[in-house]
């Protein structure tokens, strides 16, 4: 379900992947009747290939280690099975995203052993070129410094990986401080509340500028001009055959009355100029995702994968 999930949010970023000049194209285990089933349903316009026995998956050195030759997979349950007329996983690889360039040479990878999280098409352009396409800008309410939250998606699903950003733009003159500038001065701080609807990566501060200034001996670290923060927000992957109570909590707890998740949290700093510190200010932080509900379709059982005994 995860990986269907990603393969709709691809075609939703195509157009991105072409503006940064790449294309796109999937490869997968499954029979090519799966996989041209599939893409009639969702309308996927970029090649999903079929990797018949798993050959360019293990080329890769990415074939999942969990399935041993003649491993059969329940559907339903999602448990490893003997049953015959179940599903051979043998040669399923882990979610795994290679770029590369028109050369032939490989940009960037990335390896997932959870098959539930998943990155999203912009979250790829971020993370292996640097690229911010499609991101979303909000500002929040603030004084001197400018402050505005970023995502790399509007709508997120289950297991998805995303980027969001948070931005500070200072006034000429002015500067804030870095995490560790201690001395009795308050360096910026980004938290998130605490919530059962999404994990949070450890933010990514960039590194500050040492500076001197006329009232204070030391060197102190400082930001100044525009900076920007990021970290990785997890939608929790809550499916699960065993516990399908998990999906029903989450969409009680965790989308409002328009579907969306709401994830929070705050940033304090400190903002000075040349002369003087003002107290330190905490600006309240706030993202909004549509949530895009799990695909559960199936391929039809006469068009499932039925070699790899």
């Amino acid at each position: 379900m995860y990986c269907r999930g990603q393969l709709v949010q691809l075609q939703h970023d195509l157009p991105l992947f072409r503006r940064a000049g790449f294309g796109l194209a999937a490869i997968s285990y499954d029979s090519a009747a799966v996989l041209r089933d599939f893409a009639s349903r969702k309308g996927i316009a970029f090649p999903l290939l079929a990797d018949h026995e798993s050959t360019v998956i293990r080329a890769f050195a990415v074939a999942n280690r969990r399935y041993a030759k003649g491993t059969l997979l329940d559907i339903d349950s999602e448990q490893i099975t003997d049953s015959p007329g179940d599903i051979p996983v043998y040669g399923a690889a882990y979610p795994s995203v290679f770029v590369i360039d028109p050369n032939g040479k490989l940009l960037w990878r990335f390896v997932s052993e959870t098959d539930e999280l998943r990155l999203t098409g912009t979250a790829i352009l971020e993370r292996s070129i640097g690229a911010i396409a499609g991101e979303s800008r909000r500002a929040m309410p603030g004084g001197r410094v400018q402050v505005s939250v970023t995502a790399s998606n509007t709508d997120a699903a289950l297991g998805n990986r995303l980027s969001i950003g948070l931005e500070l733009k200072m006034p000429p003159g002015f500067h804030v401080y870095g995490r560790e500038v201690g001395r009795g001065y308050r360096g910026i701080e980004w938290t998130m509340a605490p919530s059962s609807c999404w994990y949070q990566g450890d933010p990514e501060y960039p590194r500050p500028q040492l500076q001197h200034f006329a009232f204070e001996e030391a060197l102190l670290p400082v930001y100044a001009g525009d900076v920007r923060i990021t970290r990785e927000l997890v939608l929790k992957p809550v499916l699960s055959a065993a516990e399908p109570s998990l999906y029903r909590l989450f969409q009680s707890v965790c989308l409002d009355s328009n579907s969306d998740v709401k994830a929070s949290g705050a940033v304090t700093f400190q903002a000075c100029d040349e002369r003087q510190c003002y107290p330190p200010q905490t600006v309240p932080l706030e993202w909004r995702f549509r949530f895009v509900p799990p695909d559960r379709e199936r391929s039809p059982p006469e068009l499932r994968r039925e070699f790899e005994q």
